[in-house]
């Protein structure tokens, strides 16, 4: 995100000006390499350390939610107290509350307008065109179309935000109407897996109740769809991910580590008809704690070690009829942890493959 965006977009918050360094994202258009990331792009939670939490804290401190100690420099620990308030501010705002910050929460707290760039504006296109506003080019460049399609949704929802500005009343109004967020919509058509190989899938899962398909798991009973992508999604999962990371994967030798950025949704085999046996053959009914992921094999083959971001290091033992391409299912012990995990965007490591 540019840092010369203007203050307008935090004027419904009654602040006067944005810390310049708090909103920094390299001019690159989305898909190009680059080490520089926005904030949102890494899902950000109690006991994480990293610099996108200092800006957090600052766009928190800005909008009244923080309030630093005197001659106190905000650290990078995602601590309790940033967790209470990004909760506070999620409750104000009608957003989904989790206290973590991923998709949802950083862009509304960020303002997204005309001139940003990067996976959160990818991530608004994409549910602007899930809701037939936005027609054109996902390519996480906010320009004139983008703007026009945003504003076009602001006035039919009577959205609060500044006209064109995607702020956290547009992001509240998207979380009722979007399958990113509402696990009780369909996502478009395109969206979802139709493949004569889907239908063959595990039947060890029971189907899923997210947003983006029917055919889960029949052992799965994945999250709702929120931050967490606040995606997650991802958006906030974000779904961004580009195929060359899968292709980087695919051409990986088995002594090379290979790190991608995957969209992550959880599941668990403690649901009503669930067999609890994974494709593989792992039984999660007798180790409900067992780190196990599901994963697309032509992206991460069946039997890989796998470390991923926030859950720790599991093994690939599963697939699922919506787990295709850069996405991975993490497995958790109960329903209540899938459905607060939601969706979101985390890096994956493969560490060995069979």
């Amino acid at each position: 995100m540019k840092t010369n965006k203007s203050n307008r977009s935090f004027q419904r918050f009654g602040v006067s000006a944005v810390v310049v360094g708090a909103i920094l994202f390299s001019g690159t258009q989305v898909g190009a390499a680059s080490n520089d990331k926005e904030l949102g792009d890494k899902l950000l939670y109690t006991g994480k350390n990293h610099d996108h939490v200092i800006e957090l804290k600052e766009l928190l401190e800005d909008n009244d939610f923080l309030e630093k100690k005197e001659s106190h420099e905000w650290s990078n620990e995602y601590n309790e107290s940033t967790a209470k308030a990004v909760q506070e501010f999620q409750e104000k705002y009608d957003l989904l509350v989790d206290g973590l910050t991923g998709i949802q929460t950083a862009a509304a707290l960020s303002g997204l307008e005309k001139g940003d760039e990067g996976d959160l504006v990818l991530a608004l296109q994409e549910d602007l065109a899930e809701l037939d506003y936005y027609e054109y080019n996902l390519d996480g460049i906010f320009g004139p179309l983008t703007e026009e399609a945003l504003i076009n949704y602001q006035n039919d929802e009577d959205v609060e935000d500044n006209e064109g500005v995607a702020g956290p009343y547009t992001y509240s109004a998207l979380k009722d109407m979007t399958s990113r967020y509402n696990p009780n919509i369909e996502a478009p058509q395109s969206e979802v897996a139709t493949s004569n190989q889907e239908n063959e899938s595990s039947s060890s899962n029971e189907p899923s109740s997210s947003n983006e398909s029917t055919e889960e798991n029949n052992s799965n009973e994945p999250s709702s769809s929120n931050e967490s992508a606040e995606s997650s999604s991802s958006n906030e999962s974000t779904e961004s991910s580009s195929s060359n990371e899968s292709n980087e994967s695919n051409s990986s030798n088995n002594d090379a580590e290979t790190t991608m950025n995957l969209e992550a949704t959880a599941y668990t085999a403690d649901c009503e008809g669930c067999s609890g046996i994974t494709y593989t053959g792992i039984d999660l009914r007798n180790d409900r704690d067992k780190k196990v992921v599901a994963v697309d094999p032509n992206v991460i083959p069946l039997g890989s070690i796998v470390e991923v971001e926030g859950y720790g290091q599991a093994v690939a033992g599963d697939i699922g009829g919506a787990i295709k391409g850069n996405r991975i299912d993490l497995h958790v012990p109960t329903k209540d942890e899938a459905f607060a995990f939601g969706r979101q965007n985390v890096e994956v490591t493969i560490i060995e493959t069979p």
